[in-house]
C-alpha cells in the first residue's frame, strides 16, 4: 500500500514542483524582456547620435576667395548659421572687421596689393564657431609714367597708368606741395595740367601714386625766361617795332591791317643778334591794327596787339 501511494504522488502536481517552473518561465521572460528593452535604448541612442552626426555636418561654413582681372578678391560666405563677424587681413597687416548682421550669406570685395600677398580671412557664427581660410595671391602693375614737355613757356605734366590713380602732387624748387586727389576724375588713370614755368632755374618735383600705392617720382631742372617783350615806336608815317627776348628768337609774324608778314631765321640770325628784331612798317590813313607774335628756339611764344589812328 505503501508503494502505491509513491506512484501517485509521482504523478500529482507537486506543489513545490510548480513553483520552481513558475520561477524558471518568469526568470525567462524577465531576460527575454530585458534583451528587447536593451535593443531599444541602443536603437534610440544611434539613432540620436546618427542625428547628432547629421546635424552637426549640416552646420558648416563655406569661405571661398576668387581674383578678378580688375586686381580685387571677392569673399563669398555661405553658413547654415548666422555669422556675426566677418575678419579679414593681408599678410601681417591690420586686420578688419564687416558686421554679418546675423546674415547667412556675406559678400565683400577688397583691392589687392602689388605683388604676392596672403589673405586671410575669418568668420564667427552666432554659436561663437570659427571658420578660417587662407590663399595667396598675386598681382604685378606697371607704376605710372610721369612725363614733362615744354609747351612754350609753361611745362606740361602728363601721367599715364594702367590702373586708376590715387592721387598726383607736384611742388617748385622747395616751396608747398600740391596735391590733386584723382577720385574727382572720370578718367583715373590719366592726368595732364600745364604749368607756367618761375623765372630763373627751377627744379619741378612730381609724384604719382596709383589705388595699389605704386608710386613713381620724377624730377626736372628747367629754365624759366620772360616772354619776348614788343615795342612799337610811330616815327612820322612809319611805325617801328622793336622785340626783344632772353634767348635766341627763331620767328616773328605780325599781322598788320589785316595782311599777314614773316620774318624768319635766316634774316634774324644776318642781323648779328638773335636776341632782338626791329622792323617797320609805313601807316596808313586812318586806323592802323598791327598784331605780333614772336617765338623762340625753346618754343616760347608771346603775342601783342596794338592800333594806332594815323592822320596826315
Amino acid at each position: 500500500m505503501n508503494q502505491i501511494l509513491f506512484i501517485q504522488d509521482k504523478k500529482g502536481n507537486n506543489p513545490e514542483d510548480t513553483k520552481k517552473i513558475v520561477l524558471f518561465f518568469a526568470i525567462l521572460i524577465i531576460i527575454f524582456g530585458l534583451i528587447l528593452s536593451g535593443q531599444g535604448v541602443y536603437g534610440v541612442y544611434k539613432f540620436n547620435e546618427n542625428k547628432s552626426i547629421e546635424n552637426k555636418e549640416e552646420k558648416t561654413t563655406q569661405i571661398q576667395l576668387s581674383q578678378s582681372n580688375e586686381g580685387e578678391v571677392l569673399i563669398t560666405v555661405e553658413s547654415s548659421t548666422q555669422i556675426t563677424e566677418l575678419i579679414y587681413n593681408w599678410n601681417s597687416d591690420a586686420s578688419e572687421t564687416i558686421s554679418g548682421n546675423g546674415k547667412t550669406t556675406i559678400q565683400q570685395t577688397i583691392t589687392m596689393p602689388v605683388g604676392q600677398n596672403t589673405l586671410t580671412v575669418k568668420t564667427i557664427d552666432i554659436n561663437g564657431k570659427q571658420t578660417v581660410k587662407q590663399e595667396t595671391f598675386t598681382l604685378n602693375v606697371d607704376k605710372p609714367k610721369i612725363n614733362l614737355s615744354l609747351v612754350g613757356s609753361n611745362i606740361k605734366i602728363s601721367v599715364n597708368s594702367n590702373v586708376d590713380l590715387s592721387y598726383i602732387t607736384y611742388r617748385w624748387n622747395s616751396d608747398e606741395e600740391q596735391r590733386m586727389d584723382m577720385t574727382t576724375y572720370e578718367d583715373k588713370t590719366t592726368f595732364e595740367r600745364e604749368l607756367e614755368i618761375p623765372i630763373g632755374t627751377n627744379t619741378l618735383h612730381v609724384t604719382a601714386v596709383d589705388i595699389y600705392n605704386n608710386t613713381s617720382e620724377k624730377s626736372q631742372e628747367i629754365k624759366g625766361v620772360t616772354k619776348p617783350q614788343s615795342k612799337p615806336v610811330i616815327q612820322g608815317e612809319y611805325i617801328y617795332f622793336e622785340v626783344i627776348a632772353d634767348e635766341n628768337i627763331t620767328q616773328v609774324d605780325f599781322t598788320f591791317n589785316g595782311k599777314n608778314y614773316t620774318i624768319k631765321k635766316e634774316i634774324i640770325d644776318k642781323s648779328g643778334n638773335s636776341k632782338k628784331v626791329v622792323y617797320r612798317v609805313k601807316l596808313e590813313e586812318g586806323m592802323n591794327y598791327l598784331k605780333i607774335k614772336t617765338t623762340t628756339e625753346s618754343g616760347i611764344t608771346s603775342e601783342d596787339l596794338w592800333k594806332y589812328e594815323y592822320i596826315k
